[in-house]
């Protein structure tokens, strides 16, 4: 029964001749997927460990998965005995993340149109986005300033500010945020951070191969 299942996923196939099963590409490329994420977490870790130094803040790391993004990393700040709701594993739509935000602003209005008719929209709180003329807006001034913010959309008392790692293609691959309280993460504060968090990611889409194209060539 294993193998039937397994087979009608795609992930083996059975040989008329001998009547055996062998592993399909299929398998291959979902392994690959997982090694390229933990590739992620290993070269993410010390430049989230020294941001986390200068921010005191709680730090994420999260890497896309199909519609939806998926918490792999979680560094509590070490300024609070408040700790955030995110834990490891924990998966999220991207409209209302800061993180998930900063993957959309890498794709184009057609690729946020087909996850946005696929995600389960709906109000984590007051102030979750859940139209998408203004999520459109919204990606626009992402993709100018190259940073995206959550303000209590997932959780309140809480704002975000997230940047996107990219791969070597240039794809959005995953992305880290800085979590606090509204109380410290101030208009000015988060000018602040964003610098740091930008620095951040840049430099780890550089360990990833990604090389950043001169104005000329965009």
């Amino acid at each position: 029964r294993l193998l039937s299942t397994l087979a009608a996923l795609g992930y083996v196939k059975k040989d008329e001749g001998s009547n055996k099963y062998r592993l399909t590409l299929k398998l291959f490329e979902l392994s690959g997927r997982v090694v390229d994420n933990m590739d992620v977490l290993e070269i993410a870790k010390p430049y989230l460990e020294h941001l986390r130094n200068t921010a005191q803040e709680a730090l994420h790391l999260v890497v896309r998965d199909g519609i939806d993004i998926v918490y792999v990393y979680k560094l509590d700040s070490k300024n609070s005995s408040i700790r955030m709701f995110s834990r490891i594993g924990m998966r999220r739509p991207m409209y209302c993340t800061a993180v998930g935000k900063s993957i959309l602003a890498t794709m184009t209005d057609e690729e946020v149109l087909k996850i946005w008719e696929k995600s389960d929209i709906k109000r984590y709180t007051e102030h979750t986005v859940v139209e998408l003329g203004p999520l459109f807006r919204e990606l626009e001034e992402i993709r100018r300033r190259g940073y995206a913010m959550d303000n209590e959309e997932n959780e309140l008392g809480v704002r975000c500010i997230g940047a996107v790692v990219r791969d070597y293609t240039g794809h959005g691959k995953a992305a880290l945020s800085i979590s606090a309280p509204i109380a410290r993460m101030t208009d000015m504060r988060i000018e602040q951070l964003a610098q740091e968090l930008l620095k951040t990611s840049a430099a780890i889409s550089a360990e990833l191969g990604y090389r950043e194209k001169p104005d000329a060539e965009r």
